[in-house]
Order: C-alpha cells, then sequence, then structure tokens
C-alpha cells in the first residue's frame, strides 16, 4: 500500500510538471484542435492563433496588478469618481434623454445605471483599450491562474471572428479579453450585445445606442429588479450594532440612520442588508439591495459594484 501511495504522488507529480511544460506553439497547436471541435473553421482557427508568436508580457503585468486587489475601497471610489465624469455623465444624461427612455421601457434599466457603467468601463467610450482580443486571451489562456476561464473566452472570440460579426482588427479591447465601450468578454458579446439601432451590426465598439442597450440588456439578462435601488451610502447611528449577513425590512433599519426621497418611497418591507467597507480612516456603511448583486455580475468585486451605484445616485442627483 505504501509503495502505491509513492507510486501515485510521483505520477501526478510528472502529470503536473508535464502541465507547465508544454510550450506555447505545442499549446496553440492543442487549441486549434479544441476551437475545432467546438464548431470553429479550421481557417479561423489557425488563421487567428498562428498570428500569435508568443505570451505577450504587458497582459501578464496587467493580470498580476489589479487595482481591486491593490488599493484601498477610499482610494478606489475617488480613482473613478470626479466632479469632472460627474458633470458630464449628467449632461450625457440630458443629451440621450430619448433613447434612455425608449430602453428603460424595454429593458426596465435606469439609465443613470447604464452611465456609470459605461463610464468606469471605458470612461464613457472615451477608452476601449488596445489590445489585441485573441492575443490577449490566448496568454491568459495558457499562463494565468483562470486558464480554463479564459480559455472558453478565446473560443467565444473566435467564434466571433469565424461568424463575421467583426473584423479581427475590429476585435480590440482590454488586456483581459473585454471588449468595446461597454467591456463585454467575448461570450457576453454572443449572449447579451444587441443591434439596438438596426444596422445589422452588434456595435460596441462605435454605436452607442447598441452599447447602452446591450448594457441593458445583460443587466436585464440578470434579474435586474426594477422595483428596487442598488445601494445608497448612509451614516448609522452608533448604538445600532447590525449583523452584516443577516437581512433587515427598511421598516427596522429607518430610524437608525439618516435617508434620502428614494429610500422614503420605497416600502417599509423591502429587503436590504447593510455592507460596511474599512477604508483607511474612515468606514463607509452602504444599504444594499438585490441590484448591489446583478451589478457584481458585471464585475465581481464589492468595491466596482458600490462605486457604479455611488456614481449613479450622483449623476441623477
Amino acid at each position: 500500500m505504501y509503495k502505491f501511495y509513492i507510486f501515485l504522488k510521483l505520477f501526478l507529480f510528472i502529470q503536473i510538471q508535464s502541465c507547465f511544460s508544454v510550450t506555447f506553439n505545442e499549446w496553440k497547436n492543442n487549441m486549434i484542435k479544441e476551437a475545432i471541435k467546438n464548431g470553429i473553421s479550421e481557417s479561423t482557427a489557425k488563421k487567428n492563433l498562428d498570428s500569435i508568436k508568443k505570451v505577450n508580457s504587458d497582459v501578464l503585468a496587467f493580470y498580476n496588478n489589479q487595482p481591486e486587489f491593490k488599493i484601498s475601497f477610499n482610494d478606489y471610489k475617488e480613482r473613478n469618481i470626479s466632479k469632472k465624469r460627474v458633470e458630464k455623465g449628467k449632461r450625457l444624461l440630458k443629451k440621450n434623454k430619448i433613447i434612455f427612455d425608449k430602453i428603460n421601457k424595454v429593458y426596465g434599466i435606469p439609465p443613470e445605471i447604464i452611465l456609470a457603467i459605461w463610464a468606469l468601463e471605458s470612461n464613457y467610450g472615451y477608452y476601449t483599450g488596445k489590445f489585441n482580443i485573441i492575443d490577449a486571451l490566448s496568454t491568459l489562456s495558457y499562463q494565468s491562474r483562470r486558464k480554463s476561464f479564459f480559455k472558453n473566452e478565446l473560443i467565444c472570440a473566435l467564434k466571433i471572428l469565424d461568424k463575421n460579426l467583426t473584423e479581427v482588427n475590429s476585435l480590440k479591447g482590454s488586456w483581459a479579453g473585454a471588449m468595446g465601450q461597454s467591456q463585454f468578454m467575448p461570450s457576453s458579446y454572443l449572449n447579451y450585445a444587441v443591434d439596438y439601432n438596426g444596422d445589422n451590426k452588434i456595435d460596441i465598439w462605435k454605436s452607442e445606442a447598441d452599447v447602452f442597450a446591450s448594457i441593458a440588456n445583460y443587466l436585464k439578462k440578470h434579474n435586474w429588479n426594477s422595483n428596487l435601488l442598488w445601494s445608497e451610502e448612509v451614516k448609522i447611528k452608533d448604538e445600532f450594532k447590525f449583523n452584516s449577513s443577516q437581512s433587515y425590512t427598511l421598516k427596522e433599519l429607518k430610524k437608525y440612520f439618516a435617508h434620502d426621497k428614494k429610500i422614503n418611497i420605497l416600502p417599509d418591507e423591502t429587503i436590504v442588508k447593510l455592507k460596511v467597507i474599512k477604508s483607511k480612516n474612515k468606514d463607509y456603511f452602504f444599504l444594499i439591495f438585490e441590484n448591489f448583486n446583478v451589478i457584481k455580475k458585471y464585475n465581481n468585486s464589492d468595491y466596482y459594484a458600490l462605486t457604479i451605484g455611488s456614481l449613479a445616485n450622483l449623476i441623477n442627483k
């Protein structure tokens, strides 16, 4: 039995080592075969993967230095919410009122939420990323802590090209493979992106109508509740000792914090949670509604979702 155990450990060690010994070219050849198995034409798979000669060191540098994990909430919030960004959001809200009203009727998503996501993802469309998506996803599929996730996204990106939904030169985005003004991953593009302007193209790079509707469709398909808010920063009275894992009704909480008209119009039976974020010398307290978790489907970070909510509240203030 002991000899078998030693043999098993040795076998597993060899298998693990062999995984790391696969060269990038060997990985590409295997990836081409897997893409073909997933219904992608051989010509699309070979043409786009053979053009990638090596791992992208810039992609790996960004992957290992993500801001949500490196800075405090206070710094993250201040980096993403500025007076200039809020004022621009207010101007864009007025400028695009007609299309936002139409999208809201179809999808039930408030325009300030769409604007806040648009702002954080691409600075209102100003910067969408310059990385070749196939290149970035190839690197992350080969060398990251989430190989299977990025491999699936790479296959989706190849499907986009195989279906001629866009050209390879247009397939640009972030180091992580997020594309366009909405910064959709390829799988999200295939599942949620919308041709809202009716030109027979799903263009999240240049068409603001498609960008707005695609963000709205994404949130709706992830069960956005149009009768609820998302998050609201509040000041909690010291005598209230709350449990962050416990749910409360608004009626139970109203006497413990200062609240505004938006909170007051919700039914007393509305279920919420309280979240505290400790950052430097300040503690932030937020009322959390169900839609907070929907925003996290877009980016699974409390920092991100709370900042989206705060920016949206300021734009619509």
